[in-house]
């Protein structure tokens, strides 16, 4: 891959491969968090809430068992 990234632009290269054996799994930064400190708001703040759901009736069996 012959790849040239923005200069300024900021590379981070995992320190384990995934498939070692001393790797370990762990939570990375919460990205609502940190896109909100950008000014980001989620979409469904400014939502409507939605409509109460409909009751829904059983249907009537006419003629007895089929």
């Amino acid at each position: 891959m012959n790849w040239t990234p923005p200069k300024g632009t900021k590379i981070t290269r995992p320190w384990v491969p995934v498939e070692h054996k001393s790797y370990a799994w762990s939570s990375g930064a919460d990205v609502q968090a940190t896109w909100k400190r950008y000014g980001w708001t989620p979409p469904s703040l400014t939502m409507d809430p939605p409509p109460p759901e409909k009751e829904i009736k059983p249907l009537k069996v006419v003629g007895g068992k089929r």
